[in-house]
C-alpha cells in the first residue's frame, strides 16, 4: 500500500472542463484506491493505491478512467509520500514560504525536466525560479496575479506542461498524505 497525491492539470479554471470532486473521488475508488479524499476544487486527490505500481502507471490509469468519466483527456501527475516529501524538504524558498505562502508556488512536471538554458526569469520581473528533478519552485515577490511569469511561460521554458499548487495547497497535502498509511 502506497499513499501518493494526483494532481489534475486544468480543471474547474473558469468554468471549463469541470471535473465535480466527488466524481474525481467515485473515479479513484472504481480503480481499486483506498482512503481517498480530494482538497479544494481544483484537481487535488490524496489516496492509498493498493499496490506498489509505479507513479506513471497510477496517473495513466487515472486519466484513463477520468477521460471515460468525464469525456476529455486531463493531464494527471503523482508523487508518492516519499516524494512529496522531498519536494517540501527542498523549497529553496522556506522565508518566503513563511511570510506569505500563496507567494510561492510549485509546478509538478510528469517528466524529467531539462529546461530551456536561455530561459531567464528575470526577464519577467524579479521573480525567482529554481529548477529541480520534476518541479519548478517559483518565489512571486509581487503575487501570482501581477507576474508576466505565467504558466505559458513556464511550459516553453520547461518544454513540458505541469500543474502548479501553492505553498499552502503543498502543506495541505502533505498533511493529508501523512494521514494515510504507507
Amino acid at each position: 500500500m502506497t499513499a501518493v497525491v494526483a494532481l489534475l492539470r486544468g480543471v474547474n479554471v473558469g468554468g471549463h472542463r469541470k471535473v465535480p470532486m466527488a466524481r474525481l473521488r467515485a473515479v479513484a475508488e472504481g480503480l481499486g484506491h483506498e482512503q481517498v479524499a480530494t482538497h479544494l476544487n481544483s484537481g487535488n486527490v490524496v489516496l492509498v493505491a493498493p499496490d506498489d505500481a509505479p507513479p506513471e502507471r497510477l496517473a495513466a490509469d487515472l486519466a484513463g478512467a477520468l477521460r471515460d468519466d468525464v469525456g476529455f483527456d486531463v493531464d494527471v501527475v503523482v508523487r508518492t509520500r516519499a516524494a512529496f516529501d522531498e519536494v517540501v524538504a527542498a523549497n529553496p524558498f522556506p522565508e518566503a514560504a513563511a511570510e506569505d505562502p500563496a507567494r510561492v508556488l510549485v509546478t509538478f512536471f510528469a517528466a524529467d525536466l531539462d529546461p530551456d538554458p536561455a530561459f531567464d526569469a528575470g526577464a519577467y520581473g524579479d521573480e525567482q525560479v529554481v529548477w529541480t528533478r520534476r518541479e519548478a519552485y517559483v518565489h512571486y515577490v509581487h503575487g501570482l496575479g501581477r507576474s508576466r511569469l505565467t504558466p505559458d511561460v513556464l511550459t516553453r521554458a520547461a518544454r513540458q506542461a505541469g500543474t502548479g499548487r501553492n505553498w499552502r495547497t503543498v502543506l495541505a497535502l502533505r498533511d493529508l498524505l501523512a494521514a494515510r498509511a504507507d
